[in-house]
């Protein structure tokens, strides 16, 4: 019988999981247990409805939440978990308030691999910074004895940073020109310097589930109408571009054992 793990992805906003998707969804597929626990719920002022005929204001949050179920059941992941920030504040909430939940989310679910936006949260997103370092702290605090919370102390193996390697930035002009608004703000995508990354997990059999599991955010996204598929900048690249930058989701090895001096292509490798 094979060995099971669990899982443990920590994002900012409903869609955000997509990040790992492919590596989400192929460890699912390989029988091990996988959550998402999202901090909002996607309904923050800042946010931004495709189609104004699928959710209004007051709305947002519970059908953004709908379409974050949706997005888990197609991974082939457990139901998600809503950590109850707002959207737009989470880099508000005292760091240490937010790593002791999660923290105490670790005792309960027992991963052996967690999964988090990495520091500079892709393009400098003060959400994602924000949940980057809760979920830092929290994965170091779930193991400490001396903490009192609701589960004994549990110690993951490993955490990882979803990662964008820097170089695709100079290559792609696509990636190198685009701009997130944010707070009114136009974030750049940093990346992460290429000698930095450690994990590069093949995802090729991932991306089915991956696209079906984003689709199911369609009030993030704007769907083209003859394929149905939404507009994602992953696709508009033609092949072999797509295959070679997305061909592969890469991760920092933030905390865990250090292997090889080669990249690691299993989030899994050492534990098994």
């Amino acid at each position: 019988m094979n060995q099971t793990f669990t899982f443990l992805g920590v994002f900012a906003h409903p869609d955000d999981e997509g990040s790992a998707g492919g590596t989400l969804g192929q460890a699912a597929a390989a029988g091990h247990r996988v959550y998402v626990a999202c901090a909002t719920r996607g309904d923050g002022v800042d946010a931004k409805i495709s189609d104004p005929a699928l959710a209004t204001r007051e709305t947002l949050g519970e059908v953004r939440s709908q379409e974050l179920a949706c997005a888990c059941a197609k991974l082939g992941a457990q139901p998600p978990i809503f950590l109850g920030y707002q959207d737009g504040e989470v880099d508000q909430a005292p760091l240490e308030d937010a790593a002791r939940a999660v923290a105490r989310l670790i005792r309960e679910l027992r991963p052996a691999v967690v999964i988090t936006h990495g520091p500079e949260g892709g393009y400098g997103h003060p959400d994602h910074i924000a949940v980057s370092a809760f979920t830092t702290r929290g994965f170091a605090l779930a193991g400490d004895p001396a903490l009192a919370l609701d589960a004994p102390p549990y110690a993951p193996a490993k955490l990882y940073y979803t990662a964008m390697p820097r170089s695709y930035l100079e290559r792609v002009p696509a990636f190198r020109d685009r701009r997130a608004d944010i707070r009114g703000q136009a974030l750049r995508f940093l990346g992460v310097p290429d000698e930095a990354i450690t994990t590069a997990v093949p995802v090729a059999d991932g991306q089915t589930r991956k696209l079906a599991a984003l689709s199911c955010h369609r009030t993030q996204f704007e769907f083209d109408p003859q394929t149905g598929q939404p507009k994602l900048f992953t696709t508009s690249l033609p092949e072999p571009q797509r295959s070679q930058f997305f061909g592969h989701e890469r991760f920092v090895l933030a905390r865990g054992p250090v292997l090889s001096n080669g990249l690691e292509s299993d989030l899994l490798a050492g534990l098994r």
